[in-house]
């Protein structure tokens, strides 16, 4: 078992960054958070989609329900799908409304199609400069990839 000072925080609308964001914490042994929207998103793929492009494309500020962040950890595990190559407008909220700052950030998405689009630089703009950001392509049937990131990580206090 592989413990490391961390939170994950998650946003998941079909439910597979949540499973994603779940299992990281399992075998971590840490708690899984997730972004919750006020409002729900639609249910069907189209109007899913519309909205979500009409979100990104007008930097609509989507409200979100209030997180409980651990005050105690090195390390942030935000796990999100990327929509119109950026992060979904919830997790932007999040980090605008981030109240701390993590010597760490991993990006971990399993949505991972044409590469990060802009995530990058849209994490850069809502986290203080000194952060490291680590950034992690998922696919289902393998999880190696982000154990090797995350293990690979100095200064995060991870001990087996």
């Amino acid at each position: 078992m592989i413990k490391v000072n961390a939170q994950v925080v998650y946003f998941s609308n079909s439910g597979n960054n949540e499973r994603l964001a779940k299992k990281i914490a399992a075998y971590y042994t840490i708690t899984a958070t997730p972004i919750v929207p006020v409002n729900a998103y639609p249910t069907s793929y189209a109007a899913l989609t519309t909205q979500a492009k009409r979100e990104r494309f007008r930097h609509v500020e989507v409200p979100i329900r209030p997180l409980e962040l651990k005050m105690d950890t090195s390390m942030l595990i935000l796990v999100s799908p990327i929509w119109y190559a950026d992060l979904p407008r919830p997790v932007v909220t999040f980090l605008k409304q981030l109240q701390r700052s993590y010597q760490r950030v991993v990006f971990i998405s399993d949505k991972f199609m044409v590469g990060f689009g802009t995530c990058g630089r849209t994490l850069r703009k809502y986290l203080p400069a000194t952060t490291i950001i680590e950034k992690v392509a998922a696919s289902r049937g393998n999880f190696s990839p982000i154990m090797a990131t995350l293990g690979s990580l100095r200064g995060c206090d991870i001990s087996l």
